[in-house]
């Protein structure tokens, strides 16, 4: 392993994806192309941000979220932390013992359920989806978040939120009405590690295989012939 790297829930994920697109990435510097990034999701997280950082001063959650699934739960309330966590230079970080690698992530926000801590992170999307396509994206920054959690001394619930923004109808005056949809998933800090440790194994070896289905790996092969 190569000590004192720093690795994010996404460089994971990457990993899961593709070990040979991680490795490119990581050792050799060479990214996965990338067409223009689009603007409006950076903007919609910052409003959303503002929006709940208003009822978080207020102590109460907003009213869309007062509901069966969110009983017992509130606001991490400590403004001037999440504040840090969110910063890319001062997020949420969790080192492991045995190499000193970091796993450093940027958080969305934070609850609280009695005495426990449960990550919350915002998504906008073109249209409602459902768990399993949540999952199946989000499962990876879930248990990260959860493990850097633990890593800092808060024990978590073993869950945690999405919360979705889809667009559903525009009014007067061009307001864009959102359909809100939250999605709770449950979160493991052992298969965070696990992750963790095997994206960090490959770093000091050859690259890895491509991963069958990846299309990155699989048009630079078609290239090649």
């Amino acid at each position: 392993m190569i000590k004192g790297v720093v690795l994010s829930p996404s460089a994971l994920s990457l990993f899961k994806d593709c070990p040979r697109c991680f490795w490119l990435e990581k050792v050799k510097g060479i990214k996965r192309p990338r067409g223009i990034f689009p603007s409006l999701p950076g903007g919609m997280d910052r409003v959303i941000k503002t929006y709940f950082d208003g009822f978080r001063a207020q102590g109460t959650l907003p009213p869309e979220l007062c509901i069966d699934a969110f009983e017992g739960i509130q606001l991490y309330d400590n403004q001037v932390q999440l504040d840090s966590w969110r910063e890319w230079r001062s997020g949420l970080k969790y080192q492991d013992p045995e190499d000193g690698a970091v796993l450093s992530g940027m958080l969305d926000d934070l609850l609280t359920q009695g005495d426990l801590y449960v990550p919350f992170d915002y998504k906008t999307k073109g249209s409602p989806t459902n768990e399993e396509d949540a999952t199946k994206y989000y499962q990876t920054q879930l248990d990260c978040y959860a493990l850097m959690l633990e890593g800092n001394g808060l024990k978590t619930a073993g869950f945690g939120f999405l919360l979705y923004y889809s667009p559903k109808s525009v009014g007067e005056r061009g307001k864009v009405h959102f359909e809100i949809q939250p999605i709770r998933i449950g979160t493991e800090i052992l298969r965070a590690k696990d992750l963790f440790r095997r994206a960090l194994s490959i770093l000091t070896g050859p690259a890895p295989k491509a991963a069958s289905k990846c299309e990155y790996c699989g048009w630079l092969e078609k290239f090649r012939k």
